[in-house]
């Protein structure tokens, strides 16, 4: 069954500096508009390229779509590669340096992030369901076994079933990082505007929370 999200061979056969141009440029337009409201037109207007262009890279709007959002996975991806490295350090320092990556990522990829958050938050997007699994599921696979491992050390009760112990683990993850994208999400703790240091001294906060209640 061929990925909905595949581009064309043309696509993935033009300049890496052009592709990830393009990529770019579809980026932003659906972080800012939604999918819905996207529009094509303008993508092309500011790439400079002919609209059936696009239509000679992928099918259509919605394949450019999941492409886009598989940019946005591949590069979580990669973000949690370098925290992952440090796995003989524990769950909570892996889980501090995962934290302080998603802090880089938003700055770094804030289009993406709120690709993201259009996936989240708005109904029309195509396979959005699909989509969110997606990620929830890639969370548990990172964290599972972070938390098993933990339960073993004695970081973590080993009476707390290892998927609960991921979901609140990705929750507080997960609205730690959009609050700091947006701050009518951070629940008063005024996480953009915050240095290094504070922003440092939250996730401090938030994981002693976290490591206490699952401690047991």
């Amino acid at each position: 069954m061929p990925n909905p999200a595949a581009p064309k061979d043309t696509f993935n056969n033009l300049p890496a500096a052009k592709r990830l141009r393009i990529e770019a440029a579809l980026a932003r337009e659906f972080a800012i508009h939604g999918y819905r409201k996207a529009s094509l037109n303008t993508v092309v207007k500011s790439l400079g390229i002919a609209k059936g262009s696009l239509y000679q890279y992928f099918d259509g709007k919605e394949s450019i779509f999941l492409c886009v959002f598989d940019r946005f996975t591949d590069q979580v991806k990669a973000m949690l590669k370098r925290p992952a490295a440090g796995e003989e350090e524990g769950l909570w320092e892996t889980l501090r340096q995962t934290m302080r990556a998603g802090l880089t990522f938003i700055d770094t990829y804030p289009d993406l992030y709120q690709l993201y958050l259009n996936v989240l938050f708005e109904h029309e997007v195509p396979r959005r369901e699909e989509l969110i699994r997606r990620v929830r599921l890639f969370s548990l696979d990172y964290f599972g076994p972070l938390v098993a491992k933990g339960q073993v050390l004695g970081e973590v009760s080993a009476r707390v079933p290892v998927v609960r112990a991921v979901f609140m683990i990705d929750a507080v993850l997960d609205r730690f990082l959009q609050g700091y994208a947006r701050p009518y999400l951070d629940g008063g703790l005024g996480l953009a505007s915050k240095d290094a240091e504070a922003l440092g001294a939250e996730i401090n906060g938030l994981i002693a929370a976290l490591r206490q209640g699952l401690a047991g």
